[in-house]
Parts: C-alpha cells; structure tokens; sequence
C-alpha cells in the first residue's frame, strides 16, 4: 500500500516537473470565414488592378502587366505572413513596451519623408533602391496597438480617470498631426483619429472622456480644412461636381459615369471605357467605380458584402476576445477597415468629398496591401484564443 502511495506520489511530482508545452496553433483552429473573406477581396483586388492598369501600360507601351504583378508578389507575401508568422505570434506579445517603441519608429520613419521630393504636390513616400513605402500606412496600425495598451486597464485608474484618455489623444493628436501637416494626408489623419475614438469609447471611459476628445478631433479636423483651400473646394466641389466637371468636379463626375454606365451585370471584366485616361486614379482611389462599370451592381454589391463579412468577424472577434486588451486591439483593427470602406465607397458614389483613401485588400498598393494582411493575421490569434465556451 505504501509502495503505491510512493509511485502515485513519485509521478506526481514527475509531471509537476514537465515544462509547459508552448502552445502551436494550428491551421485547423484558424478563422476560415476571415481567411475567405479576405483572400477572395485579394483576388478580386488582383484582376481589377490588372483592369484598371492594363490599358494605360499598353498605351504606355508596357507590359498590360506589369502593374497585377507587382500587387501579385506583394499579395503572396502578404498572405504567407497572414497566415503562417503574424497569426502564430501571440498578441499578449505586443506589450506597452515594444508598442510604444513601435509608435516612435512610425512617427520617425513619418518624418523621414521630409528628405525625399514630393509627389503631386505631396511626401507621403520613403524611397529605397529596390521599393518604395508609404509609413501612414503603417501608422493606422500602430496607433491601435499603443492605444489597446494605454486603455485596456482604463478601470483600475480611479484616482487619475483621464489619464489614459489624455495620453491618447496626444498621442494620436501627434501622429496625425505630422501626417497631415507633412504629408499633406487629412484622410488617413482622420482615420486615425476616428479609430482613436472608437477605442476610448469601448475602453469603458465615461461619456464625458469620450465626448470631448471627438470635439477636439473635430476642430482640429476643420481647422485644417480651411487652412488649405484646395481641401475647402473639395469640400463644396463634391455638392455640386457639374458645375466645373473639367476642373474641381472631374474625379466625381467621371466616376459617376462610371458608376452609371455599368448597369445590373456590367460592360465586362476589362471593358471598362473610362479608365482609359477618363477616370483618374481608376487602379487606387477609384477603383470601386471600375468595379461596377465593368462587373455591374452585382459585382460592387459582391464586393461590399464582402466588406460587411470582414467587418462582421472583426467585431465579433473584439466581443469574444479573452481579455480587455484582444477587445480593443481587435476593434481597432476593425474600425481601420470600416472607415477606411465607408470612406472610399462613399467618395465614389459622391457622398462625401474626394480624399485620397484606398479601398482594403483591392486598390493597387503594395504597402497597404502587406500592412492590411498582416492586421488580418492579429485578428486571426485574437479568434483562436478565445474562450472556449464562445
């Protein structure tokens, strides 16, 4: 009997001994209804950049495709990084430390933009010898993961309740302040902003510490629309884009005619008649009026439902989330993708005014491209550590 105790005894402690295994996570556990959604807007973006895209580069007398390539690698690489390194790495690992580090290298590298010549009247871009990158695009993210850290234990600050709050609005009021300041970029500026809020607002702050960062972001925001004039015509220009469809009014009026001529079922994959010098920017931020010109109401509806599915796993990922800090990084996430949608539809159908924001997954771009897939892979490790009775 006491021989038995011993062994029980000796095995006991043998298994208290083992090291805990590290978890894996596998592909089965993985969030197919994300990882479709997603790969099937990468698809639809692939063929709709080659459409956009083809018909100048002949006329330029280049490859038809050349521009679908390049998107191509970049949405390989991507997705290899979405699926096998971002959703592997455990999110409890972007901690308050590396965040903040993070956010400094974003607002240095948003900086660095000063050293190269612009673009259209804009730095938005850090040129090396083999690509290019644009870091606002980087900075969406970056924003959220410090933000998740600063206000997922806004609860225990009691004695100093605005604290958290306070230090993301500055922070945030710094990043988008240098982008539209600098880069001449009110749009992702805004984006930021806007995410910035959602978050305070689920962090569990009251009323009052949410009501009044959205008042300040909003002054700002007007602030530096009548400090440009070129943003205040594009404000008024969009009401009314017939009166000057030559100058102000062109980018809308042709997307319109677009939009307009694409019917139920659409001219056709590559039939698109306005992308050939009409539509400006038909393979980035118009490329939804491409879209339906050529795939009709039934392709733009495709897409946007689409888009509704993304959005729909994001916040429901945020609400399952195993801890306060997967919440808020998940619906930060999920607010980029939402606003940088709503924007970029409703600046083609006309309601609201032309800025530069890109369409996720679709418009032609390599650094959102990368940056939107590995923000998909965040979700994904977020999904897969949920609690097992959700």
């Amino acid at each position: 009997m006491t021989s038995a105790k011993n062994k029980s005894k000796q095995k006991h402690n043998a298994n208290r001994k083992k090291p805990k295994r590290k978890k894996n996570y596998s592909l089965v556990e993985a969030d197919f209804t994300l990882i479709a959604t997603t790969i099937a807007l990468v698809i639809i973006g692939l063929l709709m950049v080659y459409s956009a895209t083809s018909y100048e580069n002949i006329a330029l007398g280049k490859s038809a495709y050349k521009d679908v390539y390049k998107q191509g690698l970049f949405a390989l690489i991507g997705i290899f990084l979405m699926i096998f390194v971002i959703s592997n790495i455990d999110y409890h690992n972007y901690t308050r430390q590396l965040s903040t580090l993070l956010l400094i290298l974003t607002i240095g590298l948003n900086l660095l933009v000063l050293r190269y010549d612009p673009i259209k009247n804009a730095r938005r871009w850090i040129h090396l010898p083999m690509f290019s990158f644009q870091p606002s695009e980087i900075a969406k993210f970056m924003v959220v993961v410090f933000n998740a850290n600063i206000l997922k234990r806004i609860y225990m600050h009691r004695k100093k309740p605005w604290g958290p709050v306070v230090k993301v609005f500055f922070t945030t009021g710094i990043l988008a302040g240098i982008i539209v300041i600098i880069q001449s970029n009110l749009s992702v500026g805004a984006i930021i902003g806007l995410t910035s809020m959602v978050m305070i607002f689920l962090s569990g702050a009251s009323y009052l510490q949410s009501f009044i960062p959205i008042i300040l972001g909003g002054a700002a925001f007007t602030f530096a629309i009548l400090k440009k004039p070129y943003r205040l015509i594009r404000v008024t220009s969009f009401l009314k884009p017939f009166e000057d469809p030559r100058g102000s009014g062109h980018q809308l009026v042709q997307s319109l005619y677009a939009l307009s001529s694409g019917g139920i079922f659409g001219r056709g994959l590559a039939m698109s008649r306005l992308k050939a010098f009409w539509l400006p920017e038909a393979h980035n931020d118009f490329i939804f009026a491409v879209i339906v010109e050529e795939l009709g109401f039934l392709g733009g509806m495709l897409v946007i439902i689409l888009l509704i599915t993304l959005v729909y796993k994001g916040m429901r990922i945020s609400i399952d989330a195993r801890d306060n800090f997967g919440r808020l990084l998940a619906a930060g996430i999920t607010a980029v993708f939402a606003f940088q949608s709503l924007i970029n539809i409703a600046v083609v159908i006309g309601a609201f005014p032309v800025t530069g924001v890109t369409l996720p997954f679709i418009s032609a771009g390599g650094t959102s491209l990368i940056v939107n897939l590995a923000a998909v892979g965040v979700l994904l490790n977020i999904s897969r550590q949920k609690p097992k009775d959700n």
